[in-house]
């Protein structure tokens, strides 16, 4: 075709000044631009090369693609002159010079069929006032070359930009010479699907979120939104490669989000069908139920998940500790303990632990195992509730239904369970050594709490620790208060006390009490070989130094 003598620009004066905001006015997004349309150009590699000129840093952006037949498209907002396939697969929209609407750019291109190349070079201002713009001849190789003035910011993240646009582009990128280094958006994956023009891999990767950059548009990365599906020792992920998908679209001007058709609905089911697919390779898996049948859904036939449970551990008044509790294979004659409050769950696990009957057969609900066959056969304790005989009167303590009682021993006390079963609802009653009454809800402090003691015989001091500090141990958030690790101290020191009066008295807590004091506070002073005798007393103290005793035999 014969070429022009002039071109006008064909922008609207109100969307150039619009141009940063559309592109974000960076060099990253202007190379991402124009290496997208070498690559629809079929060019075999993109060149850019900077050189010094006298009024700063020149980019020079040079293919190896079919060039461009009529320079007029170059200044035609929405007119992209690519061929019919190319349009219908990706839409292009003329869009990549556009990123450098306002400022002076110089184009060089030179078609296959043609014998030699054109030029322009745009002014600044040309852009806008649609001023002509003289076409000349130039002798070139078959491609474009897009040659822009670098201003400081762009000159300082060109090296930057550059790697990260070639970084998942599908031909190679050279740098002033440098090859600049590709890696295959999928590598890494466990494995990899091809569907529809699409190439689907699947990661485990607990950073994954909805919002990653999950798709490669032949080199430029955007989010897909796609989900993620968690198992016990998997967080499955996707990313996606498109390689031919016309349907599949970026959001235009400035490309960094898909547009919400259905093609990108049904890409995200494909990518559920994908995670599903190599779950099914794998020799058991640990899916939620409705995992389970959504992939049943999609084709996908699994056996149930593994009968895997935790072992029950109760309920503590300090949420952001515990014990990691241990597996345990989910098969018949395990009970599944419902939750209730701390204080409840604290004194029924002591004496569940005294019950052989129980012994390694309770475990900790799990919700998205409902639904399995394996589960909902299993049999549950629905409820815990204690039975407190005080002076010929029985007492009933639950999580609704406080007493009122005061610390001290009492005749009897019985833990009641009420379990449900395949058959119905049954109960068991279990001796319980000791109980704590405490109302979270209306209590704040440890010596609120009721301790009651029904076998002396059976319970321990550290017992009785154990049960204050889970059932009333929940520290102060607030920004002056101590840090855990004092507040915690505090709290065992005052727990303990309470165990050794109730279980020894009143002079052998205080002589508790003294001794601790003594030994975190004091002690260390002691010079070794030597030792301190004091006499303590309310209106006087006597400290006297002297050898140390030996130890006797």
């Amino acid at each position: 075709m014969s070429l022009p003598s002039v071109v006008r620009s064909q922008v609207d004066r109100a969307a150039v000044t619009k141009v940063t905001r559309l592109f974000n006015n960076t060099i990253g997004d202007v190379l991402a631009e124009l290496i997208q349309n070498a690559r629809r150009a079929t060019a075999t590699s993109v060149m850019l090369q900077t050189s010094q000129v006298e009024d700063g840093v020149q980019l020079s952006v040079s293919d190896d693609g079919v060039g461009i037949d009529d320079p007029t498209v170059v200044l035609a907002l929405g007119r992209s002159g690519w061929t019919d396939s190319v349009a219908r697969r990706e839409d292009p929209a003329g869009m990549g010079v556009f990123s450098l609407a306002g400022r002076h750019v110089s184009v060089r291109s030179r078609p296959r069929a043609a014998e030699l190349g054109w030029q322009i070079d745009i002014a600044a201002h040309a852009w806008e006032d649609g001023s002509p713009i003289p076409v000349a001849s130039c002798d070139r190789p078959i491609g474009t070359e897009i040659v822009l003035s670098l201003d400081k910011a762009w000159s300082d993240t060109l090296d930057a930009a550059a790697r990260a646009a070639a970084r998942h582009c599908p031909i190679p990128v050279f740098l002033n010479g440098e090859e600049l280094k590709r890696l295959d958006w999928l590598d890494g994956a466990c494995a990899i699907y091809r569907e529809g023009g699409v190439r689907i891999g699947v990661f485990d990767d607990r950073r994954a979120n909805v919002h990653s950059h999950s798709i490669n548009f032949h080199g430029v990365t955007v989010g897909g939104g796609f989900p993620s599906i968690v198992e016990k020792h998997g967080y499955w992920c996707a990313r996606v490669d498109i390689t031919d998908a016309p349907a599949l679209q970026l959001v235009l001007p400035a490309r960094k989000e898909m547009v919400e058709n259905e093609a990108l609905a049904r890409l995200r089911r494909e990518v559920r069908r994908a995670i599903y697919r190599f779950i099914a390779t794998r020799p058991a898996h640990r899916l939620a139920y409705d995992e389970w049948c959504e992939a049943a859904e999609l084709g996908i036939s699994l056996p149930e998940a593994v009968p895997l449970l935790t072992h029950w551990e109760p309920a503590s008044a300090d949420v952001h500790v515990g014990i990691t509790p241990s597996e345990i294979e989910a098969t018949e004659g395990l009970f599944i303990v419902e939750g209730s409050i701390p204080a409840i769950e604290q004194s029924a696990h002591l004496a569940l632990s005294e019950d052989k009957a129980f012994e390694g057969r309770l475990v900790a609900p799990d919700p998205k195992m409902v639904g399995y066959d394996w589960y909902d056969r299993l049999s549950r304790i629905t409820g815990m509730a204690f039975e407190i005989e005080l002076n010929g009167e029985t007492m009933h303590y639950n999580d609704a239904e406080f007493p009122g009682l005061a610390s001290g021993p009492v005749d009897a006390a019985r833990l009641v369970l009420t379990i449900t079963g395949p058959s119905g609802d049954t109960s068991a009653t279990i001796t319980a050594p000791a109980v704590i009454e405490y109302d979270d809800s209306s209590c704040w402090d440890v010596e609120e709490a009721a301790v009651i003691i029904a076998s002396p015989e059976a319970v321990t001091a550290e017992d009785i620790v154990d049960l204050l500090e889970g059932t009333c141990f929940s520290p102060s958030e607030d920004r002056d208060a101590d840090s855990w690790d004092t507040q915690h101290d505090r709290f065992l020191l005052d727990a303990r006390e309470i165990a050794i009066c109730i279980l020894h008295g009143d002079d052998a807590a205080i002589l508790e009490r003294l001794r601790t004091v003594l030994s975190d506070r004091v002690q260390w002073f002691v010079p070794e070989g030597r030792q301190f005798r004091a006499v303590i007393g309310r209106n006087g103290l006597e400290i006297a130094m002297e050898p140390a005793q030996p130890a006797q035999a």
